[in-house]
């Protein structure tokens, strides 16, 4: 700004201040208005979003069916070794026999765990940048159809027991980004994005995916700021 100013300043200079001041005048008479430089800038909670996103939840649900049967099996041997542990401290002839088979169970345990990373770990990875993609795509979309000139996405709870949560507000106050502690109506554009992903996708998937049922309604900050209070359920 300041080297456009130093500019400006060198063409009135070069052109004449007397010239440049009569059109200014002309323009002023003839009803013309300055332009208004300041930004506009759009909030999106990027926790409400994917919490809200039918493509994500759909994501999120098929990761679980995947785990399960690993989880179910994990569950299964840790009752084992909890169990061994038992017998281990009733029974201490038997102990070294026991504590061999524990830590044959923990070897399992470390074996589920890599296998569910290899199963899991890839598919989250891709997932995780294809939604980000997305959002990102959406927040453009929707910034630019309602006139805004950035969007600054940030991650908080979607509900006003979960914000005033003693866990979320030492958060915050640990956290290095900048959380919105004000902001009013219209900032937020979370239920907009949300919005804009469920259409798409439930065009691309018309079996599968049910609308969102989400209305605009504001920004997400807490109680008492005059916003509507953790933006949408």
């Amino acid at each position: 700004m300041k080297k456009l100013l130093g500019v400006g300043a060198l063409l009135l200079a070069t052109a004449g201040i007397g010239f440049l001041a009569s059109k200014i005048t002309a323009q002023n008479t003839a009803g013309a208005r300055p332009a208004d430089l300041r930004s506009k800038v759009a909030l999106l909670n990027l926790s409400h979003v994917l919490k809200n996103y039918t493509k994500a939840i759909a994501i999120q649900n098929e990761l679980k069916d995947m785990f399960q049967p690993l989880q179910t099996r994990q569950k299964a041997k840790s009752a084992q070794m909890q169990q061994l542990a038992k017998e281990a401290q009733a029974k201490p002839d038997q102990r070294e026999i026991l504590e061999r088979q524990a830590r044959a169970l923990k070897r399992e345990l470390e074996d589920l765990d890599n296998e569910a990373q290899a199963l899991l770990g890839k598919k989250q990875d891709e997932t995780l940048v294809s939604l980000y993609k997305e959002v990102q795509d959406a927040s453009s979309r929707v910034a630019m159809s309602s006139g805004f000139d950035m969007v600054l996405h940030y991650n908080d709870a979607t509900t006003s027991a979960e914000y005033w949560n003693p866990a979320n507000i030492a958060r915050k106050l640990q956290a290095g980004a900048c959380m919105p502690l004000f902001y009013s109506q219209g900032t937020d554009i979370s239920l907009d994005v949300i919005n804009a992903l469920n259409t798409a996708y439930s065009k691309a998937h018309p079996a599968t995916a049910p609308g969102s049922g989400l209305t605009p309604t504001g920004g997400t900050a807490p109680a008492g700021n005059n916003v509507t209070p953790a933006g949408g359920n």
